[in-house]
This record gives C-alpha cells, sequence and structure tokens, in this order.
C-alpha cells in the first residue's frame, strides 16, 4: 500500500508538472512568424496531400520525414476543410506529440523511481531553436529518445517491446536516415555477442541478442512496407532513379568523411574548451588513482561545477539559438558519474547514453547546420546523464553533493524553459510580437507591425492572382507559406530556398514538362531580376511579365 501511494504521489508531481507545461506552452505557441523552415516542413507535407509523388516531384533531400506527418494533414484536412491556421494547428499537435513521448518515456522508467521525472520533463522543456513543429529536427529526437529509453527501462527484452522498438527505429530513419548506421551498428553487435555467447557459453544481455535484434528489424520492416506502399502508388522505380541524383545533391555531405568527423569534435571543443578540458583530467585522475583515493564524489562535483557556467552562459546570455547550446553540458557530468559509480548501470549507459551521444555523430554528418543540430542531439545523452549522476549521489548521499547537483538540474531546466518561452527563431524578441494575424496558414498567430503588413502584401498578391487547382505555382526565394496560402499545384523541386541561380530548375522541367509553371512569383525581388537567365528562359517560353506588392510576377495562363 506505502508503494503503490507513492507511485501515485509521483504520477500526480510528473501530470501536475506536465499539465502546467501544457498551459505555458500552449500559449507560447500564439507568438512568432517563422517565414521560413517551420512553414516549409507543412508545405512539403501539403504538396503530397494535393497528390505529388514523394522522390519523384520533391527533390529535397530531408523530405522522408513528410510520411511521418502525411496522416496527420490528412486527418486534419478532414475536419478542417482549409488551410487557415494550419500552423497553429501543427505548432499544437507538436506539443500533443512532446506530451505522448514525455508520457512514455516516464511510465517506461518506473525502474529508476521518482526521479524519471527529470528526464521525462527534459524532452518536454526543449525543442530545437525552439520551432514547435513535426520536422526531421524534432520528430528523430523523440522515436530515438523513446527506443532508448525503452531499452533501458526493461529487465528483459521481450517480443513486444523488440517491435515497438523497431518501429521507433523506422521513425528516427525516415527523420534522420543517417540513423540507421546506429542500427547498423547495433546488429554488429548483437552478432558479436552472438558469437561470444556460442564460444563461451555465456548467456548475454538480453538486449544484445540475435532474437530481439530480429524483432526490432520487424517492427522497422513493417513501417518500411507502408512506405514503400505510399511511394510506389504515385510513380515507378525508374522515376525515383531519374531524380535520385539531384535529391542527393548537397555540398555538405560531399565533404570528405573525415573532414566532418573532425569537425564534430573542433566545434564541441570550440564552444565547451574549459568542460572539455576538465573533463578529460578527471577521467585521466580516475585512471591513475587505481586506489580509489579521491573520493567519486568530489569528481562528480568538479565535472558538474563545469557544466554550470556553460548552462548559464548559453542558456540566458547567449543571443543565437541558446536553447540548442545550453544541451551539451549535461552530458559530461553524465560520463563522470558512470565513471565513478561503484555499481554501474551498464544497460542504462551502453544502451542509452552512449547510442544518444554516436546520434550526435550521426546528426553532424546529416546536416549542414553544425554545432545547431549537434546541440539540439545532446537532448538525449542529457537525460540519460541526469539518471546516471543519480545513481552516484544514492550510492554516496552526500548532502553537499546533492544540493549541487539540484542546482545542476534547476539551472538546466530554468533556462530550458526560459528560452521556450522568450526566444524566437525567425522572428524579433517576444514584446514586439503584437500583431495578430487573422488569414490563411498563419492566422491566429501574432508578429510584428512589419511581418503583418509583407505577409498581408503577399497574399493580397495571391488574391490578386486568382489562382485555382489548375494553376501551377513557382515560388522564387524563400517563402514556403505562398505554396499554403492557394490550391495550386507546386511546380518547384522543392518548396524550400529556390533562387534564381539555382541549377535544378531548368533540369526538373527538363525531367517534369507537366511541371511546368503558370505563375512564377520572384519574392521580394525587384525589376532587376528580369535581367537574369531564369527569367529569360520563362520568357522565351512566352511568360508575361508584371510587378505586384512584394515581388515579380510571370504568368502563361
Amino acid at each position: 500500500m506505502e508503494k503503490t501511494g507513492r507511485q501515485k504521489y509521483i504520477i500526480w508531481i510528473f501530470a501536475g508538472f506536465l499539465l502546467l507545461g501544457l498551459v505555458v506552452f500552449g500559449w507560447r505557441q500564439f507568438y512568432g512568424f517563422n517565414k521560413n523552415d517551420e512553414i516549409f516542413y507543412i508545405s512539403t507535407v501539403y504538396r503530397f496531400f494535393q497528390g505529388d509523388a514523394m522522390l519523384i516531384d520533391e527533390w529535397n533531400n530531408g523530405q522522408l520525414f513528410a510520411f511521418i506527418t502525411y496522416p496527420v494533414f490528412c486527418l486534419v484536412r478532414l475536419f478542417h476543410h482549409s488551410n487557415d491556421g494550419i500552423v497553429l494547428i501543427f505548432r499544437l499537435l507538436y506539443l500533443a506529440f512532446q506530451t505522448a513521448v514525455s508520457t512514455y518515456c516516464f511510465v517506461r522508467l518506473k525502474r529508476f523511481g521518482w526521479i524519471r521525472i527529470f528526464p521525462a520533463l527534459f524532452y518536454f522543456v526543449t525543442t530545437p531553436y525552439n520551432i514547435n513543429a513535426m520536422s526531421y529536427n524534432t520528430l528523430v529526437l523523440g522515436f530515438v529518445l523513446m527506443t532508448l529509453a525503452t531499452v533501458a527501462s526493461v529487465e528483459e527484452m521481450g517480443v513486444r517491446d523488440a517491435v515497438l522498438c523497431g518501429v521507433f527505429i523506422a521513425g528516427a530513419v525516415l527523420s534522420n536516415p543517417y540513423s540507421v548506421i546506429l542500427f547498423v551498428l547495433y546488429g554488429c553487435i548483437c552478432l558479436g555477442c552472438f558469437i561470444y555467447e556460442k564460444r563461451a557459453g555465456r548467456k548475454v544481455d538480453s538486449a544484445l541478442s540475435l532474437c530481439t535484434f530480429f524483432f526490432m528489424g520487424v517492427g522497422a520492416f513493417v513501417i518500411f512496407v507502408l512506405f514503400v506502399i505510399f511511394v510506389f502508388s504515385r510513380g515507378t522505380l525508374q522515376e525515383i532513379l531519374d531524380g535520385f541524383t539531384y535529391i542527393v545533391m548537397d555540398s555538405e555531405r560531399q565533404k570528405d568523411f573525415w573532414e566532418k568527423f573532425a569537425k564534430y569534435f573542433i566545434r564541441i571543443h570550440r564552444y565547451y574548451k574549459i568542460e572539455v578540458y576538465v573533463t578529460a583530467l578527471l577521467l585521466v585522475l580516475r585512471l591513475a588513482d587505481r586506489k580509489k583515493k579521491i573520493p567519486g564524489a568530489l569528481l562528480l562535483a568538479v565535472s558538474a561545477v563545469s557544466a554550470i557556467p556553460y548552462i548559464i552562459y548559453y542558456g540566458f546570455f547567449w543571443e543565437m539559438v541558446g536553447i540548442n547550446y545550453m544541451l551539451i553540458p549535461l552530458a559530461f557530468p553524465g560520463l563522470i558519474a558512470y565513471v565513478v559509480s561503484e555499481e554501474k548501470d551498464r544497460r542504462l549507459f551502453y544502451g542509452w547514453y552512449v547510442p544518444g551521444v554516436l546520434y550526435t555523430l550521426t546528426s553532424h554528418f546529416a546536416t549542414n547546420t553544425g554545432i545547431y543540430t549537434v546541440s539540439a542531439a545532446y537532448m538525449i545523452a542529457g537525460a540519460a546523464s541526469m539518471l546516471l549522476i543519480w545513481k552516484v549521489l544514492k550510492e554516496q548521499p552526500t548532502v553537499w553533493l546533492r544540493i549541487l547537483v539540484y542546482v545542476l538540474f534547476a539551472v538546466q531546466f530554468t533556462g530550458c524553459i526560459w528560452q521556450r518561452i522568450f526566444y524566437v527563431w525567425g522572428d524579433e524578441h517576444l514584446e514586439y510580437l503584437n500583431t495578430r494575424l487573422e488569414t490563411g496558414p498563419m492566422a491566429g498567430v501574432s508578429t510584428t507591425e512589419e511581418n503583418a503588413e509583407l505577409y498581408g502584401d503577399v497574399l493580397q498578391d495571391m488574391d490578386d492572382l486568382e489562382l485555382t487547382a489548375q494553376d501551377k505555382l513557382f515560388v522564387v526565394g524563400i517563402a514556403p507559406w505562398m505554396y499554403l496560402y492557394t490550391d495550386a499545384e507546386c511546380a518547384s523541386h522543392s518548396t524550400w530556398e529556390t533562387l534564381e541561380t539555382d541549377p535544378l530548375i531548368r533540369i526538373y522541367y527538363e525531367l517534369h514538362p507537366e511541371k511546368l509553371p503558370t505563375v512564377v512569383y520572384f519574392y521580394r525581388y525587384e525589376e532587376e531580376v528580369l535581367d537574369t537567365d531564369l527569367a529569360a528562359y520563362f520568357a522565351d517560353l512566352g511568360y508575361k511579365t508584371s510587378a505586384m506588392r512584394q515581388g515579380i510576377v510571370m504568368e502563361r495562363r
């Protein structure tokens, strides 16, 4: 009865904090006009909703995540028959996704006791770039976290757990294809353990058995089959192969492997130099101190002290994406905590912390944003660090260390919540967002007067063009929200930024002549754009030119 009562108390505390977060972050969703990234995620899935084929009509290399959000978009449009307010709707749905992931982690981490509240809520209070959208950046963190939390929480990996992890892994791979490297590496480890088990006659951890790996593959394969059905329901293998070369064209990925590998460590050293040196020194001291004369609590305390200033600096004083930068420091004390722990939780360390750190490396290979994405991905290892640190506190219940860890956690959570509320990606500071947008995809969102005027002008341009479902729209520049405001078909290889110098434009129309636009909108361009090769290309095809409020338009209708 006492244990049951304690469990209910823990559940109510978690639910209370979660509800409070829902209220605060729910209010925050109504502010900030992100003209680029956030709306690009929605405009990508919208073109598939209109009938375009994945990997054929769309050439952006981050498009696979839209397979996950496609059914969500269809469900929304089933009850909401336009794109008015679609951005706000998806912000609230993302908050629901975060709630579900946090709750799942809280439930699965029962073996860790009340401290499980911290890693579960840690995921909830932060989001990459503070962009509240279901994207390849945000979805992958949720799926990887649920996978690792499942592996770390169970004593014996059963078939159900393995299959569920496989489904999560498939979601992670769709969001970031590079994360498949972790699954392949895990399979190699399972194979090695199988060989060892046969030769040594010793049973290995159930999480490392080939049977577990097989059933994870089963779960992932189910999603893969659904994905293949979706893709090939709209196109052929030859059509996919025709455009595949252009899909993978990315200057960042074309860089040398070892250059990318080295830059990962260079960037972490650049932004967390002192903590890197302190951690290295502590590891050397622990290795040299064979008789363990230096208390483990002292080593952990030094590591925590080296982390706190970085969290404060990036959380409260760093202007650019501090919500990402402040997530790396917590990972270092987690490593020290495992090293000094007397009874090491190997499942937690090797099943969560280490894969979490390795994932940050794969995220670095998958992106051209460097430390931005890497630091955001450290949320996973940071969540595991909280559990590793708490284990040392249980083994060495020193009052001063407990107080220091409370300060560490408090600073981390306060900084995350502060950033989540006040940092605005792609818009002005929160206090300047005082104009509410009333129509179009951003309806219900407040932004600056200047942005509201720009937004209104573009929507009026769209209204004046009287675009219908029979039209094909190509936006030159970066304004993916324009695609969301019309029923016109997207006539570009991506709704992301397409400049007049993009070499893929003509190639795309050569492979997809049916995609030639009826309307080309040069967003925020002056008449000088008519002197470019792209404008000449459309002029030679008979397009007529006119000037509008926020750009130059060429039409052939």
